[in-house]
């Protein structure tokens, strides 16, 4: 099975903990344009599977660069949260709609089957 670029770029920086900014992992995958690496790499930091921080760099502009979450940046979740959040990301790269988007309409999907399922139970 094909990687989407997504699981691409999010292998790629689990490979760097000294982080990597949005060109550089344009470069090593391959990904263009590269703000298709800065939109793929927003959204893995909103899923808070990344972590991104602005990093000076001697003679250098100030840049944006994408670190693996560490245990420490990880927010505890009773849920295996790796498997629900790679789902989540193919279905993003699958439809071209929003995170924000598939969750709600999956939470009002699951509200209707939870409440249906109550209601034939009386």
């Amino acid at each position: 099975m094909t990687k989407t670029n997504k699981e691409q770029i999010f292998d790629l920086i689990q490979k760097h903990p000294e982080g990597l900014d949005d060109d550089d992992i344009s470069k090593l995958t391959g990904i263009e344009p590269r703000q298709q690496v800065q939109q793929l790499c927003m959204q893995l930091a909103s899923a808070e599977r990344i972590r991104r921080q602005s990093v000076d760099k001697a003679g250098k502009r100030r840049k944006i660069h994408n670190f693996p979450v560490d245990s420490q940046d990880r927010i505890e979740t009773p849920v295996d949260a790796g498997n629900w959040r790679r789902w989540l990301a193919a279905l993003v790269d699958a439809t071209g709609r929003s995170e924000s988007e598939i969750l709600e309409e999956a939470l009002q999907m699951f509200a209707l089957k939870v409440l249906t399922g109550k209601s034939q139970e009386k």
